[in-house]
């Protein structure tokens, strides 16, 4: 592996871990002498589907940028991807950026767009079963006070979702980058489903940020919002809600936090009508 990913970047090779996941994969930087890539090692041999879905991705639009595929391990254990610049959304988050936040939203807006009833074979829908077993898996692995909550709220979320575009499905504001185009990266899981997942996603992400540092991310979020209508996308303000919710119960369980429920259930989204 690492004579291979050499002969990719240059040598010498210099490898800086990024991110763990235990149990699925490895996320690393290798940087050498032509170039700086990324580098995913998996734990189930499922590197050539992730490479399969970027690949089709390739068509997208110009904004935001994605990453390339540049090598796949024959076994399907890792793969090797193109680095995608830029700062992460949670810097502009953090520093109340509302322009960089409206540049986000609006490439987010065009992705969806662009991807609308077109998206490639190569991606499976995202049903809202599939997204509820995930939340009764992270709820089962929580403390009983969360669990007994989230099975409380899970009966009003269980309403049909059509899947009509490209879907990053797993949307934080790490994965947004802004830089001289916006990116967006880990891509491992895009599907096809309602664009409001991934808005939820992000606006539950953003939420628990600005209630971990108490932070005011009401005027980003607005602007996320403002940027991603004025890319003409529409949003359906309920489903919206829905996956915002969806978003902080998994987080609630992943952070063992009965008072995310709370902020589950509170502070409804507000749309910003298109300009």
């Amino acid at each position: 592996m690492l004579d291979q990913i050499g002969r990719i970047v240059g040598v010498p090779l210099q490898l800086d871990e990024l991110k763990v996941k235990p149990g699925r994969r490895r996320t690393l930087r290798a940087r050498g002498s032509r170039m700086t890539a990324i580098v995913k090692i998996y734990a189930t041999p499922r590197a050539a589907v992730v490479a399969q879905r970027i690949a089709a991705l390739s068509d997208g639009p110009a904004e935001p940028l994605i990453p390339r595929v540049l090598h796949v391990d024959q076994a399907g254990e890792w793969l090797v991807l193109s680095e995608v610049p830029g700062r992460a959304l949670r810097e502009a988050v953090t520093a109340a950026d509302s322009d960089a936040c409206h540049r986000a939203g609006a490439a987010l807006g065009r992705w969806h767009a662009a991807w609308h009833r077109t998206a490639p074979a190569a991606l499976r829908p995202h049903t809202v079963e599939r997204e509820i077993d995930i939340l009764r898996q992270r709820a089962a692995a929580a403390s009983p006070a969360v669990r007994r909550a989230v099975d409380a709220v899970i009966p009003g979320l269980l309403a049909g979702w059509e899947s009509v575009t490209v879907v990053h499905r797993d949307l934080y504001e790490e994965q947004l980058l802004i830089g001289e185009r916006v990116g967006l990266i880990d891509l491992d899981d895009a599907a096809v489903g309602p664009p409001e997942l991934d808005v939820g996603n992000l606006l539950g992400h953003v939420a628990l940020l600005g209630w971990r540092r108490r932070l005011d991310v009401a005027p980003s979020m607005q602007a996320l919002l403002a940027g991603y209508a004025a890319a003409g996308s529409r949003l359906h303000g309920e489903l919206l809600e829905r996956c915002r919710t969806l978003s902080l119960l998994r987080l609630a369980c992943l952070n063992d936090e009965v008072r995310l429920i709370d902020l589950a259930l509170a502070n409804r989204v507000r749309l910003t009508p298109p300009q």
